[in-house]
């Protein structure tokens, strides 16, 4: 057949080509051909052309022609990557538990108890000695009890032998089991050899406590309680039932334990009896329990943390899902890394999501396993195909409103950097500011604090006590004193320092009150005028803005010019004044001011006034005193002041009041010892305090005190404690108080606001109970936070940092000083976030701060003034990263990022860690929570912004070479010198330049100053001047001295500071009012990332109610499945990955034998069905070579084969 079919077919081809116009039909065949071919392409490659161009020649559509998509674009590709861990699971309770154990058998912690002799003691519920003796390790399987007391002949009375397995799988056993208590004891006090290998003997107990860890239940042994305690063994043998007495062989009572052993060596028999309990001795019921044999005799009820329903899921990961896929659809691919768990609604058949063991990114595996969530999240970077920048996300973190990735990240502004609460200090009374300020802090003098960063080293360290930097008023950095001893930034710190409170200084800028005020040259601000003078040489002053703020309203925000003539400038919106302090020795200079405001209940109206002020203090000039005479607008030397109510105008006599010399024992500041108690509460205190039957005087205070917190005047922590000591307050008040509140009202003011019904009921400050010092009028009579803790804490008296007089009478007004915000250490949040997995909210902290407590005492002992009270090891973790960094990068107040997710660039990381490499080993060798742990958040983001990079020379000359001729001209060599001098430049600057270039010239050698690839020689007006091309810039020494001099490291990375406006965090509690209150809030204020942290006590009553609130919170918030679930009425077969890899390992072994069988069925099929055709192939093939081999054949078959050829051409 197919013989025939070439044969026609190459007779066709034949005959073409013998046609006349064959040839020429052929040719023309293949051009049509080629030319359709070459047009098809054509239209393809321009169809791809204008799809590629319409999706990126946009990009490079410029005057440059260039392409910028890498800059225009967001930085895509982005990833999630989770950290998430099933709390519930038994084998991970069970891991973490076997870690508490090794944590305290490494600390020595002994939970085993001992009565006031030292002998050990069972606390074990109806806990019994035995004559059980258990032998660790075990014995070989097949020794009997005569191979034993081969081996030993102490064990000639053993009477049985057993093997014991421990539930948690740590050891396994061999338990011989002795009739007389005698031959136990000498067991247990010999050494005993065994098969080469010295053996560890325990004694064994049995008790009715089926919970205990290391116990194993024993088949014929029952604990009987509840019983007549006067009655035998027999006798109470014979008062069981007649089923009952029949499995029993023998009965031994405990009197003094109340309890009885029952021995019942049948198996049915010993079920029969503990199923059958429902009978009476003598009246009373029994109580029946399986024996269980115990040899570890510590008590593990202190593990109630480590449990199922203390570490419940709420399904936040699932939630966390739906909100990226709603809000965050950009996402590429989301990684969940787990120690093996799988989520059970988990759809592990889409593509988008991927389970990541620790095994796959730990590059030390021995680290293994770990619960240490700063351990894991210093390794996700390494997750195999993770994008270059990804997005960090605990499971309890999700996306409230739309969210792109210039949320995190702009090329523009660099990274984005959500900031909260200060880093807690690093001892306690030494704020972060005091550290290196040139003087010596008592307080920071300790090894946490680097001895106050230097400041204590050498001799010539100043001692005092530091300020709170950056509260209250502006500084700038010029040194030199206003007074001796008066650091500038110890002015409008809040704080009144004696050695500030003198006429130079301002009075502390303010700090120390007005009294003095008298003293200072006084300007009238007023609306109207936008240009004041101060007298010439004149270096101290204030503003009197007592009518301004009349007309102007409430000052929001003040701002001034960067000018090194300010010493400090500080506004007080209770004194209505703005203090300023000049340095001296400076000529005509005017300081711009700009204030920002609002009208009083006019939200919508903002306000602005600029002003100036010309100083001139080139001149010294003996100090005036105002005090008698007129001031900038004739005022007479009084300071106005409106109280809290709005409308009564009080004057403050400037006059009154003078400082007297203050002995030493008086002076301050002071640094406090002592550590300071605030009373605690019994109850929680309720949410509002205005539904309470609040006694009148707590609810005057409490009015006054709403009204200070909104105008501004207190803080938010000092509210919230100010509100928890009235709470207090309440609670200690009588109880005819509660009830019958408005009968107060009846009773004069003299009872309710007297010293001695104060003193009486110790119920602290009360009202407006006040004390003038030396006849000066009160400063605040809204009162502060310090004043009430006075009052209310003997343990204040303790020397500390005195606030406004040296008597400590006057209230403070530090809270009514508004400058930069307030920042104060949040203790709260520190022990709540904690980390991302649950045990690292406490369950370990213990452990693990005694063990890093002993680990200090090795090395030193710090004094009891030095010690200080740890708050967690959280906040421990970010004190040892900023102390780290403080060396690194130096001193800094640092903040901790917020709780919300976090953008990590890999390279950055992987930077990071090339720094950092010890403290990075360290922490991922932690298997717990640790106080020396990298926090990883805090850790990348400053390290980011603290990194810097050196200007190196190469990068200089190419910023100066504007025409990029490797060659400086004249013009560049001028730009050169605006950036090396200060201005305006003179002829002499510029010919020191040329000179420098000259005298190189010549000591270089030519080979380093010639550059090649030099098209064009530059003409300089100065005809020694060389060829300053890049070799010999660079290699100039003296050039390249004044660059480095002149240019230091600058900023690696570009980064931007905001705050936590876009941040919701909730700490999730038991209470479910507090709890519905915190929902609606985040319903009322959907903001772009929340977090709702679990805190609930799952073993409280109110927890099942907690839980489902915050389901059904969830649910209203996130209703729709995401692709990454599985049907509701579908759940993962596997929760942890190595059973999975086990099933797909057996899946693929299982398909793969399957497939090979099929295709043999499928070749035996065809070999049964088509047997005839095949034979006859084979025959035919087979034949076929047999004639190629034969030569005669072979002659008479191309014979042949040639005959149509001849004929064709014959008829041709």
């Amino acid at each position: 057949m197919e013989n025939n079919l070439r044969k026609v077919i190459q007779k066709r081809v034949y005959d073409v080509i013998s046609h006349k116009y064959g040839v020429l039909i052929v040719m023309c065949g293949v051009i049509a051909v080629t030319v359709s071919c070459i047009h098809f392409g054509e239209t393809m490659v321009e169809w791809s052309t204008e799809k590629y161009a319409a999706v990126f020649n946009s990009f490079s559509d410029n005057i440059v022609g260039r392409s910028f998509r890498e800059r225009l674009c967001l930085p895509v590709p982005i990833d999630v990557v989770y950290t998430w861990v099933n709390g519930s699971d038994p084998e991970m309770l069970i891991q973490l538990k076997r870690v508490k154990m090794e944590m305290e058998e490494e600390l020595n912690t002994s939970r085993i108890h001992r009565n006031s002799k030292g002998e050990t003691v069972c606390v074990f519920s109806n806990c019994l000695v035995t004559n059980i003796v258990l032998i660790d390790p075990m014995l070989p399987s097949n020794m009997t009890v005569s191979d034993l007391e081969t081996y030993m002949p102490v064990f000639s009375d053993a009477k049985k032998i057993f093997k014991v397995t421990a539930p948690l799988g740590t050891a396994n056993m061999t338990a011989v089991a002795f009739s007389n208590e005698t031959y136990v004891e000498a067991v247990l006090n010999s050494t005993v050899w065994i098969a080469g290998m010295k053996r560890t003997l325990r004694r064994g107990y049995i008790t009715s406590d089926w919970t205990i860890q290391n116990s194993m239940m024993l088949p014929d042994l029952i604990l009987m309680s509840g019983f007549p305690y006067n009655l035998t063994g027999d006798e109470l043998k014979a008062k069981l039932p007649e089923k009952h007495r029949k499995g029993i062989e023998a009965i031994q009572v405990f009197s003094e334990k109340g309890v009885a052993v029952v021995l019942a060596p049948n198996r049915e028999d010993f079920l029969y009896i503990l199923d059958h309990t429902n009978f009476t001795i003598d009246g009373k019921e029994p109580t029946l329990n399986a024996a269980n044999l115990v040899w570890d005799l510590r008590d593990f009820s202190r593990d109630e943390d480590i449990s199922a329903s203390r570490f419940e899921d709420n399904d936040e990961l699932r939630y966390s899902l739906r909100s990226i896929e709603k809000n965050a659809p950009w996402v590429r691919h989301i990684y969940i890394v787990t120690n093996g768990q799988i989520p059970y609604w988990l759809n592990l058949e889409n593509p988008r999501v991927t389970i990541v063991t620790h095994e796959e990114i730990f590059v030390n595996k021995s680290h293994l396993p770990t619960f240490s969530s700063p351990a894991i999240e210093g390794h996700i970077h390494q997750i195999p195909g993770l994008s270059d920048k990804f997005i960090y996300m605990n499971d309890d973190v999700m996306f409230g409103r739309e969210v792109w990735p210039d949320d995190f990240f702009s090329y523009s502004t660099g990274q984005k950097v959500y900031l909260t609460w200060p880093v807690p200090n690093c001892q306690e009374g030494c704020p972060s500011t005091w550290i290196r300020d040139g003087y010596c802090d008592k307080a920071c003098n300790n090894s946490e604090c680097e001895w106050d960063g230097g400041d204590c080293n050498g001799t010539s360290a100043q001692h005092g006590a530091g300020p709170w930097h950056g509260v209250g008023g502006w500084r700038s950095d010029q040194t030199g004193y206003c007074h001796s001893g008066c650091a500038n930034n110890w002015m409008a710190d809040r704080y009144c320092d004696t050695s500030c409170n003198v006429r130079q200084c301002g009075f502390d800028a303010g700090d120390c009150g007005v009294i003095n005020f008298n003293q200072l040259y006084q300007i009238e601000l007023l609306e109207n005028q936008t240009s004041y003078t101060l007298p010439r040489g004149e270096t101290v002053g204030f503003f009197n803005m007592t009518n301004f703020m009349t007309t102007f309203g409430a000052i929001d925000t003040a701002e001034q010019d960067e000018n090194k003539v300010i010493r400090a400038v500080a506004i007080a919106k209770k004194f209505k004044v703005m203090t300023f302090v000049i340095h001296s020795g400076h000529n005509e200079t005017r300081i711009y001011f700009q204030l920002n405001g609002k009208k009083e209940n006019v939200t919508n109206v903002k306000k602005q006034m600029n002003f100036t002020l010309m100083v001139d203090t080139s001149v010294k000039i003996e100090p005036i005193d105002y005090s008698h005479g007129k001031n900038d607008t004739d005022s007479k030397s009084t300071a106005t002041n409106k109280t809290s109510a709005g409308n009564k105008t009080e004057e403050y006599d400037l006059n009154t009041v003078k400082f007297e010399d203050i002995s030493s024992d008086k002076q301050s500041p002071h640094i406090v010892f002592r550590q300071i108690e605030i009373p605690v509460a019994e109850k929680p205190m309720p949410s509002n305090l205005t539904i309470l039957p609040l006694p009148v005087y707590l609810m005057h205070e409490l009015d006054e005190l709403n009204k200070e917190f909104k105008e501004g005047e207190i803080t938010d922590l000092g509210y919230q404690q100010s509100l928890q000591l009235l709470w207090i307050k309440f609670l200690n008040s009588p109880k005819e108080d509660h009830v019958n509140a408005s009968s107060l009202l009846k009773k004069p003011a003299s009872y309710r606001l007297s010293p001695s019904r104060v003193a009486k009921d110790g119920k602290g400050k009360v009202g407006h109970l006040f004390h003038k010092v030396g006849g000066a009028p009160p400063l605040n009579k809204t009162g502060g936070f310090r004043r009430k803790q006075n009052l209310t804490n003997a343990n204040l008296n303790a020397p500390r940092r005195h606030l406004l007089t040296i008597n400590e009478e006057q209230d403070s007004f530090d809270d009514g000083v508004e400058g930069l915000p307030y920042s104060m250490f949040d203790m709260n949040k520190i022990n709540t976030e904690t980390g991302a997995f649950p045990w690292e909210k406490g369950m370990f902290a213990d452990l693990q701060k005694k063990k890093e407590k002993l680990d200090q005492q090795e090395s030193y002992v710090v004094g009891s003034h030095q010690g200080r009270r740890l708050l967690d090891t959280f906040g421990d973790s970010l004190r040892h990263v900023n102390r780290l960094y403080n060396k690194a990068f130096g001193y800094h107040a640092r903040k901790v990022p917020a709780h919300m997710p976090h953008m990590i660039d890999k390279n950055i990381m992987a930077e990071m860690l090339e720094r950092f490499p010890e403290e990075w080993a360290a922490t991922s060798s932690h298997k717990v929570r640790s106080s020396t742990d990298m926090q990883y958040a805090f850790s990348y983001f400053y390290y980011m912004m603290g990194v810097r990079e050196e200007i190196t020379v190469e990068m200089f000359f190419d910023e100066i070479d504007t025409d990029k001729s490797s060659i400086l001209s004249d013009r560049e060599i001028r730009t050169l010198a605006t950036r090396l001098y200060d201005l305006p430049l003179d002829l002499q600057t510029l010919t020191k330049i040329e000179q420098t270039f000259i005298n190189c010239s010549r000591q270089l050698p030519a080979e380093l100053i010639n550059q090649s690839a030099v098209l064009e020689q530059e003409v300089y007006y100065e005809k020694d001047m060389p060829q300053v091309t890049r070799n010999l810039f660079i290699h100039c020494d003296q050039m390249v001295q004044i660059v480095r001099s002149n240019f230091k490291a600058k900023q690696k990375y570009k980064y931007t500071e905001l705050d936590d406006t876009e941040v919701t965090f909730k700490m999730i509690k038991t209470n479910i009012s507090s709890v519905v209150g915190q929902l609606d809030d985040v319903r009322k204020h959907p903001k772009k990332f929340i977090c709702l942290n679990d805190n609930i006590d799952h073993g409280h009553e109110q927890a099942k109610t907690v839980k489902a609130i915050l389901q059904d919170f969830y649910e209203s918030f996130f209703p729709i499945q995401s692709q990454f679930e599985l049907p509701r009425d579908y759940r993962n077969r596997f929760l942890h990955v190595n059973e999975l890899r086990e099933w797909r390992n057996y899946r693929d072994w299982l398909k793969f034998w399957t497939q090979v069988a099929l295709s043999m069925l499928v070749l035996f099929t065809i070999a049964s069905f088509f047997a005839d055709k095949i034979e006859a192939a084979q025959r035919r093939f087979g034949r076929r070579r047999i004639n190629v081999s034969n030569p005669t054949n072979n002659s008479d078959t191309n014979e042949s084969s040639s005959t149509p050829f001849k004929m064709s051409i014959e008829s041709v």
